[in-house]
């Protein structure tokens, strides 16, 4: 639950044990990921308002979070593998001012004293162990001006990777069709900032299409990707939508490969958002 009360705070939240989370961790003047054995969590600082008004009771990251988070999800690349982050309980570090930095050692050293002191103390701490995973991430440099072009007012960036994130959360619950609409909603802000981009660069009223050709002149492999999106968006109409153009069935027409595909691809197109790069550049071979 937001609270505005406890803004301007720092935060530590734990991530929840029996998941499997990428090993190395991530500093940065605002924000620490750090993952051992025996603990896994995140630091960051609560420090609204963000340019925009959201009240709500049932997010389940803050849009701190959701940057962080978002960072070292698009810093594996298209083809690495999909990440689930887990939250779990939080509290605020009042020993710590929120004008630290949070990348320095002694910084650290407090958060990790104070994040094992709020593992020991939840009933079911020995519940289940923590998993780390090697992972192939981006070098330093590129998760550093990932995590810096991530803006916290930035409202459909966060919308997109907030949902692209509880996706993978869905999943691992065997919620399908409920991973899938996130998916979706991921999708279209993609597809929003797109048009922004092209109202930016000329285009009064750029339609669905012009997105497409958007795709097909600045990502490798553009018209399959299109293809893709294509069939994803005819598939997201059935889901809404109890009455769609498609007929009414108890439940929507979705393959497996309808909820795990769809996460590479929107890997390649948040990376080309955020960082600019040439669209599916980063995928392993």
């Amino acid at each position: 639950m937001y609270l505005p009360s406890e803004d301007n705070a720092v935060w530590v939240r734990l991530l929840r044990p029996g998941f499997e989370y990428p090993t190395h961790g991530f500093k940065h003047h605002d924000a620490l990921y750090y993952p051992s054995e025996e603990v896994v969590f995140l630091v960051t600082k609560r420090k609204p308002p963000y340019g925009y008004n959201v009240f709500t009771e049932v997010a389940i990251w803050m849009p701190e979070e959701i940057r962080l988070l978002g960072t070292l999800a698009l810093s594996i690349p298209e083809g690495g593998g999909r990440v689930t982050f887990a939250p779990w309980h939080s509290s605020v570090i009042p020993e710590i001012p929120i004008d630290s930095d949070l990348s320095s050692d002694n910084i650290i050293a407090s958060c990790l004293e104070f994040a094992i002191q709020l593992h020991a103390s939840s009933e079911d701490a020995n519940r289940s162990p923590y998993i780390l995973r090697e992972v192939n991430r981006s070098d330093p440099d590129v998760e550093y001006n990932l995590f810096e072009n991530i803006d916290l007012e930035w409202g459909l960036l966060l919308r997109g990777l907030y949902t692209l994130l509880k996706s993978q959360l869905l999943i691992h619950a065997n919620f399908m069709e409920e991973a899938f609409v996130n998916l979706q909603i991921s999708r279209e802000a993609a597809f929003q900032i797109i048009r922004e981009h092209l109202e930016y660069t000329g285009n009064p009223n750029p339609s669905q299409r012009d997105v497409y050709n958007y795709i097909r002149l600045n990502f490798q492999m553009g018209e399959p990707l299109v293809k893709d999106l294509e069939m994803q968006h005819d598939s997201w109409l059935e889901t809404k939508h109890p009455l769609s153009p498609f007929g009414a069935g108890w439940a929507s027409s979705l393959m497996a490969d309808d909820v795990f595909e769809p996460y590479d691809p929107l890997i390649s197109i948040y990376r080309h958002i955020v960082l600019d790069e040439p669209g599916r550049s980063s995928m392993l071979p």
